[in-house]
């Protein structure tokens, strides 16, 4: 699967994704940082297939992402740079289907 969009919304705070099967995601910029798969978030190489934790996405936000910036990464997913200047992670569609925080998708 793929997207035919994605959209940040600094006011509200999310990266929403229209998906080619019409499925639509939308995260909370706070949690999808927090969710970093890169290998220094993640603890390590070791660590870094391992799916955040649902409950993550729920959680009220630490800090407001004024200035982040969303670049493909090739066919296959997105770079996000924070305004933290962090940007080492890379967050491949099915990543982000299989983290979809959707009702449908966590039921």
């Amino acid at each position: 699967m793929k997207p035919t969009s994605v959209t940040v919304d600094r006011d509200i705070q999310t990266l929403s994704l229209e998906w080619d099967d019409g499925h639509h995601s939308v995260w909370p910029l706070d949690g999808l940082r927090r969710a970093c798969p890169c290998a220094g978030c993640m603890g390590g190489h070791a660590n870094m297939g391992a799916l955040p934790d649902p409950e993550l996405f729920r959680q009220p936000p630490r800090q407001r992402w004024d200035s982040v910036e969303v670049s493909a990464v090739g066919s296959y997913g997105i770079r996000i740079r924070w305004d933290d200047g962090h940007e080492a992670g890379i967050f491949t569609w099915k990543r982000l289907r299989a983290t979809c925080p959707c009702a449908e998708c966590t039921a």
